[in-house]
């Protein structure tokens, strides 16, 4: 009996990557439905499935689901498990059967405030009755000492806002009992070392040791996205001078950041364009929305990236013509897009917004430049239609005959 064809693995992949959407969609409960329909056709597709079911678990528009902890915590060794029961207080049985897969080692995707708000939730429900302060932290440890002893590869770290409906579980104070200096030890580091892409949100500055830990441990970054959008109103901190300097460091620290994207941040942006000078070697993208240069001295820092390709500079304020000068004489031979958009209520300086429409200028068809090259590719164009004119011109009056016949006939 002859064997039914089989897609290719890099087929279903595709597919089933393809019902679960990339980052940044919604992931509906019933595309979840789906795939797991699909983890019972058989041990073929289920393979396939579940490194794409488990590869971004913490993701922020999907609902929290503490089951996963306990999934996590089911790899651990028996040593670790009797130490959470024991010293940190939680329920957690010290015999699990073995896992059908190594979980740990498929998450490429880590939003790590939805990380510690499922591990507050999940600890909230089966903690013991006495209180200890340092049972989210041994948590947190032993799951990222798990993503790193299973070499997990992720890629994409994010620290974004919890918004303020949801803060009715002690979120803040359960992130005080953290000492976020444990990213920097040498079990958990590589499990982070990896990652490409970083995005930041206005609660990763609250976090005591967080951005010096991230500084250490993500040194090869390639798109850092900071967004530092708040309601000042219910504001968890104010922005102050050494918050500034360790971001500033994090940009230093890094080895090849090729985009980097500032957004709604006022008060130190001169130590982001200052730390920006150890990375003209590799930027391509400078993207800046609703910044306040108020004490930034010079764009020099852009005149030596070689190979950026767009900047955006939208609803700025406080950019002078001394600021922007440096970048009217530049090179810049990679440049292909430069956006400023002038806000009426916040003026944006007007030499800026007439150097970005001179670089976006594509030109006429009249202006070309005339080279030798240009030359010698057209008459190759007019040589070979020379040569070939009589051939169609007489494949045109056989067609034109064979036609005429029919119709006579």
């Amino acid at each position: 009996m002859a064997t039914q064809p089989q897609l290719p693995p890099e087929v279903l992949k595709n597919i089933f990557q393809k019902i679960y959407g990339n980052r940044g969609c919604y992931r509906s409960d019933k595309n979840l439905n789906d795939l797991y329909s699909c983890l019972l056709v058989n041990k073929r597709w289920c393979v396939n499935v579940v490194p794409i079911l488990w590869s971004a678990v913490f993701y922020p528009i999907q609902t929290i689901r503490i089951g996963v902890i306990t999934t996590y915590l089911s790899c651990l060794s028996l040593e670790k498990r009797k130490i959470l029961q024991n010293q940190a207080g939680i329920n957690i049985p010290t015999n699990y059967d073995k896992t059908t897969f190594r979980y740990a080692t498929y998450l490429t995707e880590l939003n790590f405030e939805k990380f510690l708000k499922t591990i507050f939730l999940w600890s909230k429900k089966n903690r013991k009755p006495y209180r200890n302060t340092k049972r989210n932290e041994i948590i947190v440890q032993y799951l990222l000492e798990l993503f790193s002893s299973n070499c997990a590869k992720i890629k994409y770290f994010a620290m974004n806002n919890v918004p303020n409906y949801l803060l009715n579980d002690d979120y803040f104070n359960n992130l005080k009992t953290i000492d976020f200096k444990l990213l920097r030890e040498p079990n958990i580091r590589n499990c982070l070392s990896n990652v490409k892409e970083l995005r930041l949100e206005w609660d990763a500055l609250a976090l005591d040791g967080f951005l010096n830990s991230i500084g250490y441990t993500c040194r090869s970054l390639e798109v850092l996205d900071t967004n530092f959008a708040h309601d000042p109103e219910f504001s968890n901190l104010f922005i102050n001078k050494q918050q500034a300097e360790e971001l500033a460091m994090l940009i230093s620290s890094q080895s090849n950041l090729q985009k980097f994207i500032l957004q709604d941040y006022r008060y130190y942006t001169h130590f982001f364009i200052n730390s920006l000078y150890t990375q003209t070697h590799s930027l391509k993208e400078i993207e800046f929305y609703s910044v306040d240069f108020l004490g930034c001295v010079s764009f020099e820092v852009f005149k030596h990236c070689s190979l950026i390709t767009n900047i955006t500079f939208e609803d700025c304020e406080n950019i002078t013509l001394d600021m922007a000068k440096p970048l009217f004489n530049s090179p810049l031979p990679n440049l292909k897009n430069v956006h400023v958009y002038n806000n009426p209520d916040h003026p944006i300086c007007e030499d800026l917004v007439l150097w970005a429409d001179k670089k976006n200028f594509k030109g006429k068809w009249w202006e070309i430049k005339i080279t030798t090259k240009k030359i010698k590719y057209s008459f190759s164009i007019i040589i070979i239609c020379l040569y070939f004119t009589p051939l169609i011109v007489n494949l045109v009056k056989i067609l034109f005959k064979i036609l005429l016949a029919n119709l006579i006939y």
